[in-house]
């Protein structure tokens, strides 16, 4: 399993590329799977339900499930997850795309929209730059809107990786 961040300024379309992206590389036969960073208190659970009065009652772990999903809800209170932890969940996939996590030490794909009016952000384990303004600096650069080349790259890099 490979790891692959999507990262950047609020408002540079880390999402809005990750869903361009993630059906293309489908198309590809990547099995790929989505960390997403929040800086908010998420709950994923709605209060009145069965779950989360269990959650609620003090159990550390639920898994709510059907016939078509299931989801593992974790609580973490006093010891937050690292992105390593968080990505040993997954299983059977190939890559796992990471939305967020800017500063983690993970190979990343910056995104970068000069409307921001900020210097991009980059750092050593940058593989390249999405963006919609040519910049001048020694870091591969797509255009933000070529997600066929972006997918391409991805694939090729998965690749590499594996051998």
């Amino acid at each position: 399993m490979q790891i692959i961040g999507i990262c950047g300024y609020s408002g540079s379309g880390k999402t809005t590329l990750l869903t361009k992206l993630i059906p293309l590389l489908k198309q590809q036969s990547i099995r790929l799977a989505v960390i997403k960073h929040s800086h908010h208190n998420m709950d994923i659970d709605l209060p009145g339900k069965d779950s989360y009065q269990l959650r609620y009652s003090g159990a550390d772990q639920v898994i709510v499930a059907s016939d078509k999903r299931w989801a593992l809800m974790t609580e973490t209170p006093h010891n937050p997850p690292d992105l390593l932890t968080l990505a040993k969940q997954f299983n059977q996939v190939d890559l796992v795309l990471v939305e967020g996590f800017k500063h983690e030490m993970i190979p990343k794909i910056v995104c970068y929209r000069h409307s921001l009016d900020k210097p991009p952000f980059y750092d050593e384990y940058t593989l390249a730059i999405a963006t919609d303004y040519e910049l001048d600096i020694a870091i591969k650069q797509f255009d933000i809107n070529d997600l066929i080349t972006i997918s391409q790259w991805i694939k090729h890099y998965l690749l590499l990786s594996i051998s």
